[in-house]
């Protein structure tokens, strides 16, 4: 077309064409909105905004590929991708709960879920937290309008592996649901949905996003399950993740494996080299946990997750302050499961009646191995620890 005035030459739509070429990596489609030939297909089309695309905040091409991608790691039917992890939790959990219903928190969590599931209470929905070793202990918590069991396997800070199948089995016999966050462990290494949990949900920010450069969460499980998330949680709440970061998912899945069997070779190294250390009390994770621990990491874990906690000899702050700063190679931040090591005290000055709550040390310190080289992560650990209390 010629002659055409600045205005339409700066707001033509394109339309579809033949393509030349085949990416390799797929398009990112960034877009807010699609348009039809006719209205009749546009009709068609948004009856089912699930499943077809009307609107980003619904579906995407870029987000549905990671979506059909997660799904198959997680060996589900159906995802929903959304903008954060915190996203794909609250969402889920008001989808799934309704006022007068109880949810029941198994041992520690994420605290910001266990933050929002308190704020919940203000619409009569009732919450209790406990601190259970077996999954058998959970029957006296139980209450005739239990709707929710949501907890982590491992533990948040804990790293505490809880038996999956007897959850599930236990839950479905007062007709709960069942919801994981398995980000600690990703799709590589654990898959709960075989043993009968209703929903799982991973944080796209850690192992799957893998270069600390993106924040999403996922929601995977049964379609029917995952559809009513879609429809209340997801579009009333509008976590909706941008094509460029479902795009960058995608991008750190494609390495996921790779990444995840590297974590679990350097874990092991670092975790055999500090396990006996005199300077350290306690070690918080499944690899070196008791024979009960093992023996479930044996049956639900094909794997080992890079994320652990420790604690210092002693409760002197003054040393886990010495001790962190004298690392090299560990960075402070928050968030995991990027190429870099990390390190986070517990306490931060302020905060001791929530430690007091979770059963946490002041020398309680949560750790990331990354993708550095084992035996540097380890001279690093040891080098800090020889500052703070000398050589042993």
């Amino acid at each position: 077309m010629t002659n055409q005035k600045f205005e339409d030459i700066c707001t033509e739509v394109f339309k579809p064409i033949s393509k030349s070429y085949i990416p390799m990596s797929p398009e990112i489609v960034q877009t807010s909105s699609f348009y039809y030939e006719t209205y009749e297909e546009f009709m068609a089309l948004s009856v089912d905004e699930k499943n077809n695309y009307v609107y980003t905040r619904g579906s995407n091409p870029t987000t549905k590929i990671l979506e059909e991608m997660l799904v198959k790691l997680e060996s589900g039917e159906k995802c929903k991708v959304f903008s954060s992890g915190m996203g794909a939790i609250s969402a889920a959990i008001l989808t799934l709960v309704s006022q007068g219903d109880h949810i029941l928190m198994l041992n520690t969590v994420y605290g910001e879920t266990l933050s929002f599931v308190q704020y919940l209470q203000k619409f009569g929905i009732e919450v209790t937290n406990v601190y259970i070793s077996s999954a058998d202990e959970m029957k006296d918590y139980l209450q005739d309008n239990t709707k929710l069991v949501y907890f982590e396997s491992p533990s948040t800070q804990r790293f505490e592996l809880l038996d999956l199948a007897e959850v599930t089995k236990i839950s479905k016999s007062i007709g709960a649901y069942t919801m994981i966050d398995a980000t600690w462990a990703s799709p590589i290494f654990q898959q709960p949905l075989k043993y009968g949990i209703d929903v799982v949900m991973h944080s796209l920010s850690k192992y799957i996003g893998g270069h600390s450069d993106i924040v999403g969460g996922a929601i995977i499980g049964k379609e029917e399950i995952v559809d009513k998330i879609f429809e209340c949680g997801h579009q009333y709440l509008g976590a909706v993740n941008s094509p460029i970061n479902s795009w960058l998912a995608i991008r750190g899945l494609r390495t996921l494996p790779v990444r995840m069997n590297q974590l679990d070779n350097s874990i092991r190294q670092v975790l055999d080299a500090l396990k006996d250390d005199p300077r350290i009390r306690k070690i918080y994770h499944p690899y070196v946990g008791n024979d009960y621990q093992k023996e479930l990491a044996d049956k639900y874990l094909s794997g080992y997750g890079s994320l652990f906690s420790m604690e210092l000899a002693d409760e002197d702050f003054e040393k886990v302050k010495r001790f962190v700063n004298a690392l090299n190679y560990f960075s402070i931040g928050v968030s995991w499961g990027g190429f870099e090591s990390l390190v986070l005290p517990s306490f931060k000055g302020n905060n001791i009646e929530k430690l007091n709550y979770r059963g946490l040390k002041k020398s309680h310190i949560r750790m990331y191995v990354g993708l550095e080289n084992s035996e540097t992560l380890i001279e690093d650990l040891k080098q800090a620890l020889d500052k703070v209390y000398g050589n042993f």
